[in-house]
């Protein structure tokens, strides 16, 4: 079976490293996967791919919101053959769909739904939204919280919506060995990790402003973004600017995260939390903000607050920092939590609902709970 994978780039964050799962746990089931990129930025999971001879093709067109990517994307079509075309996020949703009508094909288009929000929420862009996923045969949504989301945005493509829930690599956060960087070695004191965006969704600032309670307590936070001056600001204005470090995007999470005493997810919301279930494997204990996306992954293995209250954070985080027993059995559940996402069987769910999708015969139960 041939796959066409279509993101609008490969930066190292949840849709693209379950693109790039996908496409190399399926390369050992015989599937061929081709990748098509809206954008070519360089990043290490395009050459992860490029080196594990997968074949990737980039648009020439430099905006990926430019109506000429479904055009260039229409010529692609029209000159190769494929199977299943599956795009991930908007707007590589919407040319898909637009290049599939104009190249005239009939190859059935499977979409993964990654988040239960998005700008596109207005009635104004409601028509255009339901037109787009009305041309999907399948809609996989990462979480039973996303697909309720997305049924009650346009409820008449529930039929076509399915939950895969992501999955990890669970072994590499199990074993990874701790990090030596200096910067972490020379912290004197607990640490309180978060890793993701720095974006107005993780709401990092709800874990700064709780730190400020916690006297010696060290917040690293791994990722960058829009927000990293703001919230360098804000450690300084609430007096932790000594206790906050900033390590920017890295691909060593597995290694950071074997340094962290807690792992706070303080999201708005989360389509599935992944960083929160990469922590978890790592034997870390996990508080995270009562949303469904993390409530879906977290539920009892780790503690929940109410999103945006750093009291309340500042109160759980200075409970388990003081109790070690208490922090062992969340860790415990934790890495038993994470042993049911484990990466091998999204792949297998993904590769029944592609065979489904073209009428072969799968399992009885696959791909996905519907």
């Amino acid at each position: 079976m041939r796959l066409l994978q279509v993101i609008n780039a490969l930066q190292s964050a949840g849709a693209e490293v379950l693109l790039k799962d996908i496409t190399l746990g399926l390369a050992h089931r015989g599937f061929e996967t081709v990748v098509y990129l809206l954008r070519s930025t360089g990043a290490p999971l395009e050459h992860a791919l490029a080196a594990a001879g997968i074949r990737l093709y980039r648009s020439a067109i430099s905006s990926v919101r430019s109506p000429r990517q479904g055009v260039a994307l229409a010529r692609h079509l029209r000159a190769h053959r494929y199977d299943v075309i599956h795009a991930h996020l908007f707007p590589a949703q919407l040319w898909v769909a637009l290049a599939a009508r104009l190249a005239a094909i009939a190859t059935p288009l499977v979409t993964t739904e990654h988040s239960s929000h998005n700008r596109r929420r207005r009635i104004l862009l409601k028509r255009l939204d339901g037109w787009m996923y009305r041309r999907y045969t399948d809609v996989a949504c990462v979480s039973q919280a996303v697909a309720d989301s997305l049924g009650s945005w346009i409820p008449e493509i529930r039929p076509r919506l399915s939950v895969i829930p992501d999955g990890i690599d669970v072994d590499r956060f199990a074993t990874a060995k701790p990090s030596d960087q200096n910067q972490l070695l020379a912290i004197d004191g607990p640490i309180v990790m978060m890793v993701g965006r720095l974006d107005p969704e993780k709401d990092q600032a709800t874990l700064l402003r709780a730190l400020r309670h916690l006297d010696g307590a060290h917040g690293v936070l791994v990722g960058d973004g829009s927000k990293r001056s703001e919230l360098e600001q804000l450690a300084a204005r609430v007096g932790i600017a000594d206790r906050t470090h900033f390590l920017g995007s890295r691909d060593d999470v597995e290694r950071l995260l074997k340094r962290a005493v807690i792992y706070v997810q303080s999201s708005h919301w989360e389509g599935f939390g992944i960083a929160a279930l990469e922590a978890m494997a790592s034997g870390v204990p996990v508080v995270a903000s009562r949303i469904p996306g993390l409530m879906d992954v977290v539920n009892s293995a780790g503690v929940l607050f109410e999103p945006g209250n750093a009291e309340e954070l500042a109160q759980h985080l200075r409970a388990l920092l003081a109790d070690p027993a208490r922090r062992a059995e969340l860790a415990k559940r934790g890495r038993a939590c994470a042993e049911q996402f484990r990466i091998e069987r999204t792949v297998e769910r993904y590769g029944a609902l592609y065979r489904e999708t073209c009428g072969v015969k799968t399992n009885p139960g696959s791909p996905a709970a519907r």
